[in-house]
């Protein structure tokens, strides 16, 4: 009866002591899961103001490249000026569309009016007709693909956000071939 009472003495012990034990680390591990993903539930993402600028000025030129297609889509005499237009209009309503998904997953309000600078430069660019507007037009195209080709390509190498910077990359070679087709026509009007 010893040994009975003994063994028994003994495994209640162990039961006990495990229970205690196995409590006291369920405890502990649920407390820091629950930490864990209490915190993850309230951090977000904060977006560097160079990769945020980068974002907003990407829409700005966008809306400004639209207006400017259109403009060159109604005026352009020549077909060729008409046609790159209308790319332009397809393509960037497209990057555009992407743009603003990815803005806003990262919570980035992205402007939907010209500044006035776009405003003045497309007003005066409205007044011209025939060769003189295909050629002002191809020639503030082309200044504006360049200065997006040098942004896309800093934002790419330098950006902070790993999404933004891949987006950069993803569009560099779209730019380069826009850039490549205003050369093009640029070339063959004057």
């Amino acid at each position: 009866m010893k040994k009975v009472t003994l063994l028994f003495i003994t495994l209640v012990s162990a039961c006990l002591l495990q229970a205690c034990h196995g409590n006291k680390n369920v405890d502990a591990d649920d407390d820091t899961t629950r930490e864990v993903i209490d915190t993850t539930k309230h951090i977000s993402i904060i977006v560097g103001k160079d990769d945020a600028r980068f974002l907003t000025t990407i829409a700005q030129g966008c809306l400004a490249e639209i207006k400017i297609g259109t403009l060159a889509k109604q005026k352009g005499l020549d077909k060729r000026v008409k046609n790159l237009g209308a790319m332009m209009i397809k393509d960037l309503t497209k990057g555009k569309g992407r743009l603003i998904a990815l803005a806003k997953a990262k919570k980035i309000t992205l402007p939907d009016t010209l500044d006035t600078d776009d405003q003045k430069s497309i007003a005066e660019l409205a007044k011209k007709a025939g060769k003189e507007f295909d050629i002002a037009y191809l020639d503030k195209i082309k200044v504006d693909y360049k200065k997006a080709l040098d942004l896309f390509q800093n934002t790419a190498k330098h950006g902070f956000d790993p999404e933004i910077k891949g987006f950069a990359a993803k569009n560099i070679m779209t730019i380069q071939r826009h850039l490549d087709l205003i050369d093009a026509v640029h070339g063959s009007i004057k």
